[in-house]
């Protein structure tokens, strides 16, 4: 028998979303019923549904209060407005259902807010679920300032039930995945509003990090009205400058260019699909037999036809140390600190490797207007697949990636999220390969601090001001 046997569930709200939700809790079990504005927009949702995939027994009712007379569960995915969710759950009340726990499917609202609106906070969570709820893995439980602990404790347990895996946040702006994605977004805009192709950053970031979709690409998915509404709900709730939608994003939607739906966003459809553009950029590595050593600020004399150079930073102890190798032959700055754009010594190449071997990547900076030529000569030595990026701190990479980072431990910082619920998070809910403090640990929590550092005084932002908690561990790894 099924652990959710004998679970009674409503459903309100038959988009996707709603759609989806029903699905997952009617397969598992419980008994689910739907509804929707009126009868006939309810019956219409019920056909969707039943087309969608196998037939399952789902019941509809004539409206909000008759569902959730009688239900243990109310899952409420209509529309995000918040009018319209204090309108859904004034019906919700009128039922009289003292037992029921009242769930959100909300991405962005304050479930304290729509707690208080109910008029009962302790039986009012967040239960997020991601699209398409009947292939995500991963339910975001959110709970309210006034949650009772066993409604949390009750709705983790029908989360495992379902088959899928619950991360616990606390009720903040976006909760963890959007949160934490925002920099990721952000980053991938700025970076063509600065003269990167759209299609250069998705590649960069599909070849080094190994996501899926690139970010770009993902936002014209989504579409970028969506995401602008949720920067602009980021920025007022947090009132600080780093969640600042970014204008070129805001010009596209007011012209109408919201994305793949519309035809046009970051990439143009009518000129073919993203990942054929991604695919045009990237330069496959030619045989070569060159010679390859590696040097830090203790400059080897070994042989070698090239010399590669890696450092985290700029530093003047770095730039002599580049001088003097120049001064005997070819080198290569493996690096993204942006310092080197005004001393990287005339003829010397700039990358910023990413893996080894046949899993090689490598962002080759090729800049006419910083005059760096691209330093091919090493990635064909060491057979890297590589990309042409511009001259600008954090590269492509490391830029989106430690800023990243440093959203993932502002959450931990603030007592949003456990860390490990955070990479969980990501990994399930975007499918990346690590979470991002599975990043931080591997590439190390200095080089992380020095790259943000580096882009806090090369751009003059503060969205690349470090968290105190990123100090703190840079500062202990070095005891």
């Amino acid at each position: 028998m099924s652990e959710l046997a004998g679970l009674r569930v409503a459903v309100a709200g038959l988009g996707p979303m709603g759609r989806g939700i029903a699905r997952v809790f009617a397969e598992a079990g419980a008994a689910v019923t739907v509804v929707d504005a009126d009868e006939e927009t309810t019956a219409r949702g019920q056909a969707k549904l039943q087309e969608e995939g196998p037939p399952i027994k789902v019941d509809t009712a004539a409206g909000v209060t008759d569902a959730a007379r009688d239900a243990d569960l109310f899952v409420e995915a209509i529309v995000e407005r918040f009018e319209a969710k204090l309108s859904l759950l004034d019906q919700v009340r009128a039922a009289g259902n003292a037992g029921l726990v009242v769930a959100s499917n909300t991405s962005s609202l304050s479930i304290g807010e729509l707690g208080k609106a109910y008029g009962d906070p302790s039986r009012v969570l967040g239960m997020h679920f991601f699209n398409p709820p009947t292939k995500m893995r991963l339910v975001e439980i959110i709970r309210g300032a006034r949650t009772d602990a066993a409604v949390v404790g009750r709705a983790r347990e029908w989360v495992a039930a379902l088959g899928k895996t619950a991360v616990l946040c606390a009720d903040s702006p976006n909760f963890i995945v959007n949160r934490v994605c925002r920099p990721l977004y952000y980053e991938s805009q700025l970076l063509v509003t600065q003269g990167v192709a759209p299609q250069v950053v998705d590649a960069a970031i599909k070849g080094a990090l190994g996501h899926r979709m690139g970010p770009l690409e993902l936002l014209d998915f989504t579409g970028l009205h969506t995401h602008l509404g949720s920067s602009e709900t980021a920025l007022r709730e947090f009132g600080d400058p780093r969640y600042r939608p970014i204008p070129l994003t805001r010009q596209l939607v007011r012209a109408g260019t919201t994305g793949r739906a519309a035809g046009r966003g970051y990439y143009d459809y009518s000129q073919g699909k993203p990942r054929e553009a991604q695919a045009a950029v990237l330069r496959q590595p030619s045989e070569s037999s060159a010679r390859v050593r590696f040097a830090g600020s203790d400059v080897s004399t070994e042989d070698g036809d090239l010399t590669v150079y890696r450092t985290n930073t700029c530093a003047e102890k770095d730039i002599e140390a580049v001088r003097e190798l120049a001064r005997r032959g070819r080198v290569v700055v493996d690096s993204s600190a942006g310092g080197w754009v005004e001393h990287l010594p005339a003829g010397a190449g700039w990358v910023r490797l990413h893996g080894t071997g046949e899993n090689g990547f490598a962002e080759v900076v090729s800049d006419e207007v910083a005059g760096i030529e691209p330093a091919y000569d090493v990635v064909d030595a060491l057979g890297a697949v590589s990309v042409p990026v511009l001259a600008l701190p954090g590269l492509v990479v490391d830029r989106v990636m430690h800023t990243v980072v440093n959203e993932a431990l502002t959450l931990v910082e603030e007592g949003t999220a456990e860390a490990g619920d955070v990479d969980l998070a990501l990994r399930l809910g975007m499918n990346h390969p690590a979470g991002p403090l599975e990043y931080l640990d591997r590439t190390g929590a200095a080089a992380v601090l020095a790259g943000l550092r580096g882009m806090l005084a090369g751009f003059g932002d503060p969205r690349y001001r470090p968290a105190q908690l990123l100090v703190r561990r840079a500062a202990g790894s070095r005891r």
